[in-house]
């Protein structure tokens, strides 16, 4: 049975944990070979051997615009093509309040959170219009959606990842290169402020408690924290030929969090406010 990303190259930024890892390991069992990056580079190293001869690490601080180009380029030159870039590096808010803004701080965060994802895609999109065809699959966020989910200016770097990658797709498409966003919800990793565990249990060992865990029943439709394969899972198919028609589209892999408020809360708050409206009128 084929694989998925057989002959496939792929280059994940910010895959020496979490989402990005998850995701390079997927897309090595699919077939591919797979570039992993990021700024550790002791880990790195130790992960390129831990997941053999198809991986190789490159260490690249997506601030620094050389380092970007240089991945990308690097990854072309081992492998001889580059079909998959999936810009995913990220980190939490800097910027937690109105109060907290300074200009060190917003140029920071929009150079991490957006900057490096449009230098990613133009270096991508060099290598891909030459061959015809690729898939560059960015970062978002829910913040990017709603207000709420992040700070001001962590959300409006994200509503600006969403926005450049569907009009970046416009001009793309042409050259039979892909362009969509993913918009994570409350997945459980680093950037979500738990280190590698969560509540004393390890992250790669502790799917099941995770599943069963009521602690997020009350914050999206789904009761269960989102897991990085659950992004992995989407990213895989946007790598894939599966996906061929699909382009400048944002997905939400947010437990339907952004869908709105289940029925039975919802009557729960008009029955309040019904309530109230009958002792007033008494």
């Amino acid at each position: 049975m084929s694989q998925r990303l057989e002959n496939k190259v792929a280059i994940v930024t910010g895959s020496t944990s979490g989402i990005g890892l998850e995701t390079a390991k997927l897309f090595l069992n699919e077939g591919a070979r797979v570039v992993i990056s990021g700024r550790r580079e002791g880990i790195g190293k130790n992960l390129e051997k831990f997941l053999g001869p198809k991986c190789k690490f490159i260490r690249c601080d997506v601030l620094v615009e050389e380092e970007i180009s240089y991945l990308i380029n690097e990854g072309q030159r081992l492998f001889g093509r580059v079909d998959i870039v999936f810009n995913n590096a990220g980190a939490p808010d800097f910027v937690r309040n109105i109060d907290d803004i300074s200009y060190e701080k917003v140029t920071q965060s929009l150079n991490l959170l957006l900057t490096s994802v449009i230098i990613g895609t133009r270096e991508a999109s060099r290598i891909m219009k030459a061959q015809g065809s690729g898939s560059i699959i960015n970062t978002a966020s829910i913040a990017g959606h709603w207000g709420g989910c992040g700070g001001s200016v962590y959300s409006a770097a994200k509503a600006g990842v969403i926005h450049f990658s569907k009009v970046a797709a416009l001009e793309l498409a042409r050259h039979s290169v892909r362009i969509n966003s993913i918009s994570p919800g409350a997945i459980v990793t680093e950037i979500f402020g738990v280190g590698r565990k969560f509540q004393g249990k390890d992250l790669e060992t502790s799917d099941d408690y995770l599943r069963e865990t009521d602690a997020f029943n009350d914050f999206q439709p789904i009761p269960r924290a989102g897991l990085p394969n659950d992004i992995a899972n989407l990213a895989l198919f946007l790598a894939s030929d599966e996906s061929s028609f699909v382009t400048g589209q944002d997905f939400l892999v947010d437990g339907g969090f952004t869908a709105g408020r289940p029925l039975d809360l919802a009557s729960k708050s008009f029955k309040k406010i019904n309530d109230a409206l009958k002792e007033f009128k008494g």
